[in-house]
């Protein structure tokens, strides 16, 4: 979240602060303020939200000089050209660069009494904003309703203009305009929703407030029937490359190719051949197969 004003001050002045807080955020500047804080180290989160302010506003006094958290503060405003406003509270002098700077003095600010320098800042930051005519509405009272209503009419860009405009329509019950974002998931899904059919009569065929889109009867795209076809032509292409291949059957070397023969396995030493082994096959009977047999008695 973006923040107008950074504000920083001491512990010790938190009263102030609030006080300083509660007027500048009723001219809907949006403030920073930590109220709870109980320590003076400015961390990484003070750092980024001091960064995602555009000003930032030290209230100087007795005890925010002697704060390292309200000097380390000061020292990231001014590091910014145009981000650092101060205040005093006191009489007290802030040390340099902070010494020479602009300073408004806000000395014996209550809730009912409005110092000279209180107006002065806002001018300051008003300006700094592109806000005009501030001094003059914090000048108007409660019992004058029409010079507010000509102020905001002269100034409808002016956040407080823009918030009293969000009340009246709250009050009349006008719901506000939604934002861009969404707006356009809203127009998404009005243009999901299936168009309505009108009823018909007895014989007659439902309308349908839409065009009819065109379907494929089968069921499938174009993209699909590409497919197929590709697919099947590939099949066609591979069984006609390998139609001509032969299959050669595996011949086991292993295997005796005589009936009475044997394979003879025997070890030797290293480096000599047994005789044996030159012998692979042992001649068995020798039968005459020319001759009838004799007959068995």
């Amino acid at each position: 979240m973006a923040y107008d004003v950074f504000l920083v001050s001491a512990i010790e002045d938190r009263d102030m602060a609030k006080l300083v807080a509660r007027r500048l955020r009723s001219l809907k500047f949006k403030v920073w303020f930590d109220q709870k804080q109980v320590d003076n180290t400015f961390d990484a989160k003070d750092a980024r939200n001091a960064g995602n302010s555009k000003h930032m506003l030290v209230m100087w006094s007795e005890h925010a000089v002697k704060s390292d958290w309200v000097r380390a503060a000061a020292s990231v405003g001014h590091s910014r050209p145009g981000m650092l406003a101060q205040v005093s509270v006191d009489k007290t002098i802030p040390y340099e660069p902070f010494k020479s700077d602009k300073r408004f003095s806000i000395e014996g600010m209550t809730s009912r009494k409005t110092p000279e320098g209180f107006y002065k800042l806002i001018e300051e930051l008003g300006q700094r904003d592109g806000r005009s005519d501030l001094r003059e509405w914090m000048g108007y009272g409660s019992k004058d309703e029409e010079a507010r209503e000509d102020w905001l009419t002269a100034h409808p860009d002016d956040p407080l203009a823009i918030d009293a405009k969000k009340k009246r329509e709250k009050a009349m019950g006008i719901k506000p305009a939604p934002a861009a974002e969404t707006a356009s998931a809203a127009a998404l899904a009005k243009a999901s929703v299936k168009p309505h059919v009108a009823s018909s009569g007895p014989g007659q065929r439902p309308t349908s407030s839409a065009a009819p889109a065109t379907s494929d009867p089968l069921g499938m795209g174009w993209g699909t029937i590409a497919a197929v076809g590709a697919a099947v032509f590939a099949m066609f292409f591979l069984s006609w490359i390998f139609r001509s291949q032969t299959i050669t059957a595996p011949v086991y070397a292993g295997a005796p190719g005589v009936g009475n023969a044997y394979v003879l396995q025997e070890a030797c030493p290293a480096g000599q051949v047994p005789a044996s082994l030159m012998k692979v096959l042992e001649p068995g009977p020798i039968v005459n197969d020319t001759e009838e047999p004799e007959p068995e008695n």
